[in-house]
């Protein structure tokens, strides 16, 4: 037997990066894990809700048993919050799970995925995992994404998947609802999975469209407004016939029973997503007043607490490593594909001290 040790489309692959963990930065520069604040990560800074806290406390107690397949209370609350029907709904552990799962389910090796760069990587790494042929089409400005080359991709090649990502990591940009039907309806054969991961608070996405569209499917995740990044769930939104294919390939019992009833009761907190709302408007202007102050810096995207700084005095590498060793974890943008070229580094935004922080080692290097 040949044992597979090294899977060539690994080789390239770049991970989430060890060395911006809390406990690594922390080390490097001889500074107080307690004082190092992670910018790097799109999460609500807030936490989660108090109630979606002790709802997980209580599931604890009953940690012995399994949990219920279907995930029935956490379905019907996302069938109602989307209106949609309760079979139209499939759960994974993240998004990250959601979009490995739903490739496997409606790919095969060979097949064409189209995304858009530059973008949330899990899409071609996950499809060339897969086996798939990944068409990476770049944007006219690759610090701004747009979806210019996909009508002509899609009239020349047979594509299996077309990823969109709105509001898109990194660069904020959100695409048009209806041009995202026009594209779906043109090339029936394709299916279009649009992720739709930061676009709370906002409610005016395309959740509506696997309705009108069967080919049409869309993403969310408990991960970033809703403070639950931790306990894992992300969801799908589409036609009951694909979710049916896809469930033969979800494993058994992949949400625990406390990240379920988290979700549920977070889903029920409104107060909270509504001080969140009104907290990141806030601190996103607070935050763009300041970078306006400092040559040398420039935001080129933004969505919610999500920022894409533009840098013309360092590299991203020398400039995260400057912040870093002020305490400031931030994301180097060039792990990106389609950025590797540009000066560029995401920041997600916390509370106020925090962000007073930030700018303030800005500041020092800008």
């Amino acid at each position: 037997m040949t044992l597979n040790v090294q899977n060539e489309k690994l080789a390239s692959v770049r991970l989430y990066e060890a060395e911006t963990s809390v406990a690594t930065v922390a080390a490097r520069h001889g500074l107080d894990p307690a004082t190092v604040l992670d910018f790097s990560l799109n999460i609500n800074p807030f936490g989660p809700p108090e109630g979606a806290i002790a709802a997980a406390r209580e599931a604890l107690s009953t940690g012995h048993l399994y949990p219920d397949l279907r995930f029935a209370a956490l379905r019907q609350a996302v069938a109602r919050r989307h209106d949609v029907d309760e079979d139209a709904l499939f759960f994974g552990a993240g998004l990250d799970d959601v979009i490995k799962l739903l490739i496997h389910a409606w790919t095969s090796e060979g097949d064409t995925v189209l995304v858009h760069i530059p973008t949330f990587p899990r899409y071609e790494l996950e499809a060339g995992l897969r086996g798939c042929r990944v068409v990476a089409v770049e944007s006219k400005t690759p610090t701004r994404t747009d979806l210019h080359a996909f009508p002509a991709v899609l009239a020349r090649e047979s594509v299996a998947l077309a990823f969109i990502c709105s509001p898109n990591n990194p660069t904020g940009e959100r695409f048009a609802v209806e041009t995202i039907a026009d594209l779906a309806t043109r090339h029936a054969e394709t299916l279009f999975v649009v992720d739709e991961a930061l676009i709370d608070p906002a409610t005016d996405g395309a959740m509506a469209l696997p309705k009108r569209l069967r080919n049409v499917i869309v993403l969310r995740t408990f991960s970033k407004y809703f403070g639950l990044a931790g306990l894992r769930i992300g969801y799908a939104v589409a036609d009951p016939k694909l979710v049916a294919i896809a469930e033969v390939g979800r494993p058994p019992f992949n949400l625990a029973a406390p990240s379920v009833s988290a979700a549920v009761a977070a889903l029920a907190d409104t107060a909270f997503l509504a001080r969140c709302k009104a907290t990141f408007a806030t601190e996103s202007a607070f935050f763009a007043d300041a970078i306006k102050t400092m040559p040398g810096l420039s935001i080129s995207g933004s969505n919610a607490n999500m920022i894409l700084l533009d840098l013309e005095k360092h590299q991203p590498g020398e400039a995260a490593e400057l912040l870093a060793a002020q305490g400031i974890i931030v994301a180097d943008a060039t792990s990106f594909h389609g950025l590797e070229r540009y000066r560029s580094l995401r920041v997600s935004l916390r509370g106020r001290n925090d962000n007073e922080r930030l700018i303030a080692a800005l500041r020092r290097i800008a």
